[in-house]
């Protein structure tokens, strides 16, 4: 999925409710460190939409780590143009 992350970040809300903190913090810094957006690629709105951005915004809710917010911001900025 051209190195989005998609798997780790659709993951990340299982992690959280399984109480694994210390792997979910170790997927947030990646996520934080690594995920870019500012990418030419052609994705799969609806897979996208559902993985990626429900991922972050799940993560977002349940943790309140304002770095998935940003990056579900600038994913979401992104799908709509």
């Amino acid at each position: 999925w051209g190195g989005l992350g998609m798997t780790l970040v659709d993951s990340l809300d299982t992690l959280w409710l399984m109480g694994m903190h210390q792997e979910f913090d170790r997927a947030v810094d990646w996520v934080s460190d690594n995920l870019n957006f500012d990418v030419d690629l052609n994705v799969n709105f609806f897979e996208t939409s559902i993985r990626q951005l429900g991922g972050l915004l799940a993560a977002y809710g349940l943790s309140k780590r304002r770095s998935l917010l940003l990056k579900a911001i600038d994913l979401g900025d992104r799908l709509m143009l």
